[in-house]
Parts: C-alpha cells; sequence; structure tokens
C-alpha cells in the first residue's frame, strides 16, 4: 500500500505541474552566452533558449542584421561545400581555389564579380575590419606582395575559403597567420 501512495503522489504533482498556466511556466528566464562561429555574443545572448539581441545594442545589430541578410545566404551556400578540395584555378564543386570558390558562391547568389583575388578586392566597396557583416569578401597577401587571397566574412571574426592546405574550410581573423596577413574588406551587394 506504501509503494501505490508513493506513485499515487507522484502522478498528483506531475499532473498538477503539466496544468500550470502557461505565463507561470514563463516568469522563470534561464539565460546564457552565443557560442557560434555566426553571431557575435556581444549583441545576442540566449534566453530561454532562444537567440534575442542585446536591448544597448539593439539598432546597430538591426543594421547589420538588415545588412547581412543576403550575405547570410551567401554564407549558407558557402557553407554547403565545406570538404571541397583545393584545386589551383578551380572553379567548379569538383575542386576550387580561392578566388574560384568567391566567384562561384556570389554567382550563384545572383552576384557577378571577377575571377582573380585582386580584381575582387579593388573592384568591390572597400570595408573596414570592424564593420565586416556576413557576406563581406576578406583580403589576404599570402605568397606574393599584394592581395593573393580571398575567402567570405561569416561572423564572428571567422570566414570561409578554399585553403590550398585544407580545401574549403573555416578559418578565424584572429589566426597569427591570417592576422599578420589581412590587407582588408570588401562589399559586393
Amino acid at each position: 500500500m506504501r509503494k501505490f501512495s508513493v506513485y499515487l503522489l507522484v502522478a498528483f504533482v506531475t499532473m498538477m505541474a503539466m496544468s500550470l498556466p502557461l505565463a507561470a511556466q514563463n516568469d522563470v528566464t534561464i539565460t546564457g552566452t552565443v557560442n557560434s562561429p555566426f553571431i557575435d555574443s556581444d549583441d545576442a545572448t540566449v534566453v530561454n533558449g532562444s537567440v534575442v539581441g542585446n536591448p544597448e545594442k539593439k539598432a546597430d545589430t538591426h543594421r547589420r542584421r538588415s545588412l547581412s541578410s543576403r550575405g547570410g545566404t551567401i554564407v549558407d551556400t558557402a557553407a554547403r561545400y565545406l570538404g571541397t578540395p583545393y584545386r589551383w584555378a578551380g572553379t567548379t564543386p569538383s575542386g576550387f581555389d580561392c578566388s574560384g570558390f568567391v566567384m562561384t558562391i556570389f554567382s550563384m547568389n545572383g552576384i557577378n564579380i571577377r575571377r582573380m583575388a585582386d580584381e575582387q578586392y579593388y573592384s568591390g566597396n572597400k570595408i573596414s575590419r570592424e564593420d565586416l557583416v556576413a557576406g563581406d569578401l576578406v583580403f589576404f597577401t599570402t605568397y606574393g606582395p599584394g592581395v593573393t587571397h580571398v575567402g567570405i566574412y561569416v561572423g564572428n571574426d571567422q570566414f570561409i575559403h578554399s585553403s590550398s592546405r585544407r580545401g574549403v574550410t573555416y578559418s578565424s581573423l584572429n589566426d597569427p597567420y591570417y592576422k599578420a596577413r589581412f590587407i582588408g574588406g570588401a562589399r559586393y551587394w
């Protein structure tokens, strides 16, 4: 009989908890930080499992979000090719070089840009590192003087590019190699 009473009590408590009004359940707020290469943790936080903007940065976040909606589509397209091998002069999903990757991804999104990394840099609208949003291009000097490498900025100091060693991959602008070789950004949309 004692076991039955315990089970009955547990069933009753469970039933009562399920019947609480929804508003009462929402009185509890759980917050945390955002840990994503695509969302700047200064611009957003997690509340009850949803990513929300910080009120003090709402205006700037809204501006960036409107700028990056097309950029986000570009980044999503680029991410589909993660792991694609590097191929010198490559412009197809069987293999890309850095500028061929960028040109192909932008073309898939209805934006025609030049083929070579240096041409992409000089013909785009220049953007400072602080003003980069998803979909902007980032440029580096790697194997020679001037612009020799390009990638697509994804947010939170990360970019996607076709690396000669790893193929299409993510890298950080804060990586010492790329930080020392960063030239600037450009926007085409």
